[in-house]
């Protein structure tokens, strides 16, 4: 009897060994992919130009970052992420910032300078800065 509790306390430990190693695994595997997909990444973005108020115009494709916000702290990454992928909240909000007299009418236009058709946006320096 003693030999079979032992040799269960094995069959108990390795497999839960094998538990912790196949999470590990797992984890490491989901980690990997998200590195390769790079949600958020800045790619070769399209510089478009400046505004008349000096704020940079980067265009690049939905879900990716330009290249001030991908340099910028994750708060900041966040927000941009944030105002291309909801516009209809932030048109609700208003600037505070005393941008309205450079053309923009609500919060949104301090992150996204224009939407494209066929999966692009430029964006706009001005939240950044």
């Amino acid at each position: 009897m003693a030999k079979e509790h032992k040799r269960h306390q094995k069959r108990s430990c390795r497999h839960r060994r094998g538990v912790i190693a196949s999470g590990v695994l797992v984890g490491a595997v989901i980690l990997l992919v998200g590195m390769a997909v790079g949600v958020g990444r800045a790619p070769q973005e399209e510089r478009v130009g400046v505004t008349s108020s000096g704020d940079r115009l980067h265009r690049v494709p939905v879900g990716d970052l330009p290249a001030f916000a991908a340099s910028a702290p994750s708060w900041v990454q966040r927000a941009y992420l944030y105002a291309a992928g909801h516009p209809q909240v932030l048109e609700y909000i208003p600037c505070y910032c005393g941008c309205t007299n450079i053309g923009h009418r609500h919060n949104g236009d301090c992150y996204v300078h224009e939407r494209h058709v066929g999966g692009t946006i430029t964006f706009t320096s001005h939240a950044a800065t």
